[in-house]
């Protein structure tokens, strides 16, 4: 595998009237094309900084992002499917506004409309389909148009418990069916281990990276989320995740 995102040295500060805040303290790390990094910390202690960072919606203060001219793909916390259009509308609003909505595209959007059981609601509208079913439908629309890296910012956490294990499954599928890269954000320890293929604990504000770890689980089958949480070392690793962030949250 080769890189496919470098994140070196970087620091980000936001300024007020009052005030210089450093928000990011010297970050570096790289994600390898195929895997899923998982960055795991409190809340508020700027994950989607991060995020929006190497999407280039934010520059960093200093120190530099490599994307190697990758396209990225974004999604946010909510599913933002607009209320008046239908899934198929909605999935295809941005090939739309960047005038790419070829025959071909519409054929990959039907292809993953059909593989990921949405094909039968592609007329429906978001207020019809359950939270898990709009959540698979932005991931969709995410996918069309074809990017190398996605940037997963708590996608999960408006959904209620049984539904987050469910949906986390079915896009965690979907990602690696796909051969996508993907970074994904979250303070749920849980969710860190079964997900990730590697995972770095952020701390409290200024954020660094306290440790960056590889999750080596044994299975007797193959790898899904709910089947990591299944793994004899899914214990020891949440016991680790734990007590590192433990002891930030006693040094702040």
């Amino acid at each position: 595998m080769s890189k496919i995102l470098d994140v070196s040295h970087v620091y980000k500060d936001f300024y007020s009237v009052e005030e210089e805040r450093n928000i990011i303290n010297d970050i570096t790390f790289s994600v390898e094309e195929g895997e899923i990094l998982v960055l795991l910390g409190p809340s508020g202690c700027g994950k989607s900084t991060i995020l929006n960072m190497i999407s280039g919606l934010l520059e960093p203060t200093s120190g530099e992002i490599n994307t190697y001219n990758k396209k990225i793909g974004y999604m946010f916390q909510k599913d933002h499917l607009f209320e008046w259009r239908t899934i198929m509308k909605n999935i295809t609003l941005g090939l739309e506004i960047q005038n790419k909505l070829t025959d071909e595209a519409m054929e990959e959007i039907k292809r993953l409309l059909q593989i990921y059981d949405l094909w039968d609601f592609r007329n429906n509208y978001p207020r019809e389909l359950s939270g898990g079913m709009k959540q698979r439908a932005a991931l969709i629309r995410t996918l069309a148009l074809n990017p190398d890296i996605l940037l997963l910012d708590e996608p999960f956490s408006g959904l209620d418990y049984q539904t987050r294990l469910i949906v986390t499954d079915d896009i965690y599928k979907i990602i690696k069916s796909e051969n996508k890269t993907a970074i994904l954000v979250t303070h749920d320890i849980s969710e860190a281990i079964s997900v990730a293929d590697h995972v770095a604990v952020l701390s409290h504000r200024p954020t660094t990276i306290k440790s960056m770890r590889p999750i080596n689980l044994t299975l007797d089958h193959e790898k899904t989320p709910l089947s990591s949480r299944t793994a004899p070392e899914f214990k020891d690793y949440f016991d680790l995740f734990w007590k590192e962030l433990q002891n930030d949250e006693e040094t702040n």
